[in-house]
């Protein structure tokens, strides 16, 4: 016997409405609103930029332009992701390929200027971004898989992409040891950009591809083991020329050319292998990795980062145009009242969630009965905190190089390298700790107090240490060695003192030890 659909009694001929997920997915006019909104302000912020450079009078700034059409450039590839019909999408597709290799035309023309290469590499970004996005929906619509054409377009747009993201990765990383071979460090942007943006396409592949996908698990590893050979080719490399077997025409190989292939073949390798791993820690980082992303979190903490270090690095500019700064500059711009408070709030907002919300949800009882130990649902969820953590460090990098593309004075860029050791170090004891009291409550909101309390206490030595009576004794050395504002400043001298890294060491060894065995009583209970 068939059974009949409900009927609502409010409009007998209609059925009752679904839940807001089911009314989304039968809204149809949402998704053509937000890629119309997108499309205005993409058209408004570009022609404010274009009367920037005509040198005509415009309401909108430059600035404000660009702002607004990143922001209508989101709401298009919203749009994109959201759409159904196979015209739309296949024209977003193309319009991705066609920013995508006019961006990359612009990058790689010496002839370009500087400030419109720059804009090159957002195309390149943002043609990228929307060609995913395109193959996404065009791989799961229906309609795609009725018609010859966008059937064809979703099985060729991947494959092209992971194609792209392949070669260019591979180029990138090859044309750095070269130049680092030649000595040719002013002229790293250009295979470093392409490096990026062929990392983002094949990860983007092994995205679309799916997971479970044997020619996606295959290729991951491929990709796995040849990003993580050049990382052990750029050590060789570098240990010949220390020891005189194999010198290179620069005054030397790891910097800078040898540090930046390292980091980006580990990041080939290691991304390629948390794509593709069956480890249970890895999978428990995907998952937390993609809960960070699809909710607002990650990006309302990335948003207040990168407001925080414009504000920091509008001072240092203020600053540096008075010459009031001298080597090493870079203290000057990171130890900053803006940046230390987007620190002091935004890790609680990072680790609130991760056990707390398991515990509220019930899902934490979930992964206790699969076969998955305290121990790895720990490392996965710390190590994505810990990236999530370092992703929104980014601003911070990409204001820097802006320096030598407006012709500002340079500085020593090396502090970065020990800095990035004491930010990782520094950030893993924060990430733990945090991790660790989440693991005490089953209230974000509580949890999320617990270590903004914890982050002012590890914030207070700093501000200790030059109260009379203290200053110049043993506890004035100990404050030292637990401020992590301290390793901060040493680090951004270009000096990595290790007694200093062993404070913050330890306490991510001891919360991480504290959080398996809160999980552990919890099992037994």
């Amino acid at each position: 016997m068939q059974q009949s659909e409900p009927v609502n009694p409010l409009n007998p001929k209609k059925p009752p409405a679904g839940g807001p997920s089911d009314l989304l997915a039968q809204d149809r006019s949402l998704p053509p609103t937000i890629g119309s909104c997108g499309a205005v302000m993409v058209m408004v912020g570009l022609f404010a930029v274009a009367m920037h450079f005509a040198e005509r009078a415009f309401p909108v700034g430059p600035a404000v332009g660009l702002v607004g059409a990143l922001l209508g450039f989101l709401l298009i590839v919203v749009h994109a992701l959201l759409e159904k019909g196979e015209i739309i999408l296949l024209s977003y597709l193309g319009l991705g390929a066609v920013l995508l290799v006019a961006g990359l035309v612009a990058l790689v023309n010496p002839k370009v200027p500087m400030d419109v290469r720059a804009l090159g590499v957002g195309g390149a970004l943002a043609g990228l971004a929307l060609t995913l996005s395109a193959s996404r929906s065009l791989g799961i619509s229906g309609d795609a898989a009725r018609d010859p054409s966008g059937r064809m377009a979703a099985v060729w747009a991947p494959r092209l992409i992971g194609i792209f993201g392949a070669g260019g990765s591979l180029l990138g990383i090859l044309w750095l040891f070269v130049l680092s071979e030649r000595g040719e460090f002013s002229q790293l942007g250009l295979p470093v950009t392409l490096s990026l943006l062929g990392l983002v396409a094949g990860l983007g592949y092994l995205g679309l591809v799916g997971f479970g996908s044997d020619t996606a698990n295959r290729l991951g590893w491929v990709a796995c083991f040849v990003g993580l050979g050049l990382a052990l080719a750029v050590v060789a490399r570098s240990g010949l020329h220390t020891w005189g077997v194999w010198k290179a025409q620069g005054t030397t190989h790891f910097i800078p050319g040898g540090w930046i292939i390292l980091a980006l073949s580990l990041l080939v390798g290691l991304g390629s292998f948390a794509m593709v791993s069956d480890s249970p820690t890895v999978v428990i980082f995907r998952r937390e990795m993609a809960s960070f992303f699809l909710s607002p979190i990650a990006y309302f903490v990335m948003m207040a980062f990168a407001l925080g270090t414009w504000t920091s690095y509008s001072l240092f500019l203020d600053r540096l145009a008075d010459r009031q700064v001298l080597e090493p500059i870079l203290g000057n711009y990171v130890i900053e009242l803006f940046i230390v408070l987007c620190v002091l709030f935004g890790v609680p907002l990072l680790t609130m969630r991760l056990l707390s919300e398991e515990k509220r949800s019930g899902t934490l009882e979930v992964l206790l009965t699969a076969p998955v130990d305290e121990a790895s649902i720990v490392l996965g969820k710390f190590f994505a905190a810990l990236v999530t953590y370092l992703i929104i460090w980014l601003p911070f990098g990409l204001y820097l190089l802006a320096l030598p593309v407006t012709n500002q004075p340079g500085f020593d860029y090396r502090p970065l390298l020990s800095y990035s050791v004491a930010l990782v170090v520094s950030g893993a004891g924060f990430i733990t700790l945090g991790l660790a009291l989440s693991s005490l409550s089953s209230n974000q909101l509580i949890s999320g107090a617990l270590t903004l309390t914890a982050m002012i206490l590890l914030l207070a030595p700093y501000i200790l240490q030059f109260r009379q009576g203290i200053e110049g004794t043993p506890w004035s050395t100990v404050l030292q060695h637990v401020s992590f504002l301290n390793l901060w400043e040493s680090s951004l001298e270009g000096k990595l003192v290790p007694r200093q890294l062993v404070f913050h060491l330890s306490l991510a060894v001891l919360s991480l030890f504290a959080a398996t065995k809160v999980l552990e009583a919890r099992r037994w209970q």
